[in-house]
């Protein structure tokens, strides 16, 4: 008899790294063996992810009708056994919560739980949000597991959650790198010119796309002839798009939105500029080292390790000095650099990622 799981995630529509880690995930854990389901919380209309047929989506979670008429952002922190009870709770054998907060707050007590968290947790250690901790460690009671993708997000959860240590599995994501091959090759609309910095997330608060706007002007005066390129969707697109104005850079810098398929654009491109200020392991990171392109970003996530020992990237704090970083890999041997990254990211390739998953899984499952 075939495994139930049910994957309780965020948001599966906004067209972000975590979304595109599961479809990764579910599409290659094996169908003989586990029965996969999704739910999300929060729907939107950015992306439909390319599930396999054996993957059933369903319908996004909704306020629960109540005499009180509470809604469902109240539900979810305050009564959120109401939602469990309506959309979560059934004949599944694991339930996983992916990634913290409002994922882990819908993991059913009394069942089979793992809560996968994708980044650090450091901001639940600020005064303000001390509910929302206190919440996180209530959710946390109730899962078997707790799976940390990186050092940092290991060390954040010790450092503020200490009493589930003994909960803690460190497990590096992994990414499918011939498919990501395979996809690129495929034709698009855009003609990319080169040297050309590309960005590719989410345009919101924490990935900081402005910042990475402020450093190309630096580039664009240093080397006029560079382009920049942002792919995503996001709340801070307008903010950006005004900038872009303010720096008289409009014939420079790219806001081609969402792509469903970003791997030609990045392929493309000379060097990945990510400046968030929190990441977990991130996706795009290993995608861009797929495809040969190294990374200039802070010391935020997995970024230090992806780097190389600078071989596939450099970790920088100041502006000035991540603008030069990023005209030197413009200027750079591409091939040597580019052999280099795609030799490094074969450590994280899908198969052996996916055998640790379908380990973790049967672990929990089968324990008494």
């Amino acid at each position: 008899m075939k495994k139930k799981i049910l994957f309780i995630i965020w948001s599966y529509t906004y067209g972000g790294g975590a979304e595109a880690l599961l479809t990764s995930i579910v599409n290659h854990l094996n169908p003989e063996k586990y029965d996969i389901s999704i739910i999300e919380y929060e729907h939107a209309d950015y992306k439909v992810e390319p599930v396999n047929e054996n993957i059933h989506i369903l319908p996004p979670i909704e306020a629960v009708e109540t005499p009180d008429r509470q809604k469902k952002g109240y539900q979810v922190y305050h009564t959120p056994e109401v939602l469990i009870e309506k959309y979560i709770k059934g004949d599944y054998d694991l339930y996983v919560s992916f990634n913290y907060q409002i994922p882990t707050f819908l993991l059913p007590c009394g069942t089979k739980n793992i809560a996968w968290i994708h980044t650090d947790v450091y901001d639940l250690g600020n005064e303000k949000v001390k509910r929302e901790k206190e919440l996180q460690d209530k959710a946390f009671d109730k899962a078997r597991k707790i799976v940390a993708i990186t050092d940092r997000t290991l060390q954040s959860l010790v450092d503020l959650f200490p009493r589930h240590k003994e909960k803690y599995v460190k497990l590096y994501n992994g990414i499918d790198i011939q498919r990501i091959e395979l996809r690129s090759k495929e034709k698009i609309e855009w003609d990319i010119q080169r040297p050309a910095v590309i960005f590719l997330g989410r345009l919101d608060a924490n990935k900081n796309p402005e910042r990475l706007l402020d450093i190309f002007s630096i580039i664009h005066e240093k080397q006029p002839d560079a382009h920049l390129y942002y792919v995503g969707e996001g709340e801070r697109k307008g903010l950006l798009s005004l900038r872009i104005s303010e720096l008289k850079l409009e014939e420079y810098v790219h806001l081609l939105g969402y792509q469903e398929n970003p791997f030609p654009i990045l392929k493309e491109a000379d060097v990945l500029g990510l400046f968030s200020y929190a990441e977990g392991f991130n996706l795009c990171m290993l995608e861009a080292l797929a495809l040969g392109v190294p990374i200039v970003a802070p010391d935020i996530g997995t970024a230090r390790l992806l780097t190389n020992n600078g071989k596939c990237g450099k970790i920088v704090d100041k502006n000035e000095d991540a603008a030069n970083a990023m005209i030197g890999f413009m200027n750079a041997d591409k091939r040597e650099v580019s052999l280099e990254c795609r030799n490094f990211v074969q450590r994280f390739a899908l198969d052996t990622y996916i055998k640790k998953i379908e380990e973790l899984f049967d672990s929990v499952i089968d324990e008494k």
